[in-house]
């Protein structure tokens, strides 16, 4: 049975944003591509008609993320760069993203499964990667240290704060770990 352009196109798509979870909660290594033709209801042998490989696909789900990144919160006009950046802060460094891993953030979930890819993986891991650092720049307000330095340095401390948070099992020390990076990322961000 032959389907249409759109039906593949539509079938690639549900593949590739399953992926993207898949390979955000269980690692790269840590899914196979049974699994993620199972979750969108497909048997593997169809796997092959919309990519070439396993890595193909990683690559895929890394554009995806880069593409639906989330904007920043209150993009409204009449709520300051301060304000939105502060909501960033603390959306990021919470306790609901520490437990969304599948939906959250591919950067701390992926950077080690990227790391060990190749350059088309890392191309998009750096797409991603810069539309964050663009974002908190523009929400920076002028300081002694150049906010491109200061964006680099919010999400790394974001991304590091969050990976250790989901480290712990004690909620308590993990809770702690989240408040006391969005107080160093917001001191960083009036540097």
């Amino acid at each position: 049975m032959r389907y249409s352009k759109e039906h593949k196109a539509e079938t690639r798509q549900r593949i590739i944003e399953s992926a993207a979870r898949l390979f955000r909660a269980h690692g790269y290594d840590g899914i196979g591509i049974d699994a993620i033709m199972s979750e969108v209801g497909l048997t593997p042998g169809g796997f092959y008609a919309h990519f070439p490989s396993k890595r193909a696909l990683f690559t895929e789900a890394m554009n995806a993320a880069a593409e639906a990144r989330p904007t920043t919160a209150a993009k409204a006009d009449d709520v300051p760069p301060v304000e939105r950046l502060q909501a960033v802060i603390n959306g990021y460094l919470s306790a609901a993203h520490r437990d969304r891993v599948a939906d959250g953030c591919p950067l701390p979930t992926l950077t080690p499964d990227v790391a060990r890819s190749g350059d088309e993986a890392r191309k998009a891991y750096e797409r991603n990667l810069d539309g964050y650092l663009s974002e908190l720049e523009t929400l920076l307000s002028p300081g002694e240290t150049p906010a491109s330095e200061r964006a680099i340095a919010i999400m790394a401390l974001s991304v590091g704060g969050l990976l250790l948070s989901r480290g712990v099992a004690d909620d308590a020390r993990s809770r702690h770990i989240l408040k006391t990076c969005r107080a160093a990322a917001r001191r960083l961000s009036e540097s």
